[in-house]
């Protein structure tokens, strides 16, 4: 029998929790990530020769992390991501490939007396900040920064009317009803060095204030005006993949009971639920000319 073809092969070391005090004042900073690496390069030999002498043991990729945290601090996810796929690839000559993927958890200052606390934080949010960056030998590196987990509800100004009937559909048409969603985004950061968690903060803002004005048609036409309004908000950003899937809470039936609903008491449902995805450009005249993609 022959012997198999290594077709393609990475490892790592993933979720990896760190979190760094910045004391460079009695105003400190707090950063609380959780970090997965990747390698890929010369390796061929422990999968074809039981030769572990070119494998970086995982355990190292982890003290990794927090050597160079203690080093260097963390000013931001994307600086602290790229900082250390640099490192591998500086110090070992056998990797072709490091690919660092991060997510923040974010801390709100306490507000006490008035005034944002100098040390102390809440953490309370299912909202995580993102970041990925590959790096390989020769090449510029590639970053992609984002956010998941912005759970938003509002109460009126959507609707969904219109859409294709055919013999299976029962779903009633409506001019107002609870749009809720919890958004993810990311975008490609073409300028490694700008200062991408202030370009995020813009980002989530905008996605925010679109989602609460927007007069909605449909979760599609709600997602098409989250992009305009990024990309006229920041001209760092070119790009941008939304997801925004549909948390539906459907009209409860008082009927039986002799109860009118006039759109005041809902059941909640986590599945199944609507899966609407997009990557939107800049197009050359206009803010979101240029669909890449949609599904729903």
């Amino acid at each position: 029998m022959a012997d198999p073809i290594l077709f393609s092969q990475s490892y790592g070391k993933s979720q990896v929790r760190l979190s760094r005090v910045m004391r460079d004042g009695p105003r400190h900073e707090f950063h609380d990530l959780t970090l997965s690496i990747a390698l890929e390069g010369g390796f061929e030999a422990a999968y074809s020769e039981a030769n572990c002498s070119s494998l970086i043991a995982t355990d190292t990729m982890k003290n990794t992390v927090y050597v160079l945290a203690s080093r260097h601090g963390i000013r931001s996810a994307e600086e602290f991501a790229r900082r250390l796929a640099q490192h591998f690839l500086d110090e070992y000559g056998h990797v072709e490939q490091v690919s660092v993927a991060c997510q923040e958890q974010p801390w709100q200052r306490v507000e006490a007396a008035g005034r944002p606390h100098d040390h102390a934080f809440l953490g309370s949010t299912t909202e995580r900040h993102t970041c990925h960056v590959v790096a390989r030998r020769g090449e510029t590196a590639s970053l992609l920064s984002g956010l998941v987990g912005l759970r938003v509800l509002k109460t009126t100004r959507s609707a969904f009317r219109g859409f294709l009937r055919d013999q299976y559909t029962t779903l009633p048409e409506t001019t107002d009803r609870i749009l809720a969603t919890t958004i993810e985004a990311s975008w490609p950061c073409g300028q490694l060095d700008a200062d991408w968690p202030r370009i995020r903060q813009t980002v989530r803002d905008t996605l925010i204030t679109v989602f609460a004005d927007h007069d909605s048609q449909s979760v599609q036409h709600t997602m098409y005006d989250m992009a305009r309004g990024v990309f006229a908000a920041c001209d760092a950003i070119d790009e941008i993949s939304l997801r925004l899937p549909n948390e539906h809470h459907l009209l409860a039936n008082l009927a039986p009971f002799g109860l009118a609903n006039p759109n005041e008491v809902f059941i909640p449902t986590s599945e199944p639920f609507g899966d609407i995805r997009a990557t939107l450009r800049r197009g050359e005249t206009g803010p979101t000319r240029g669909v890449l993609e949609q599904k729903s």
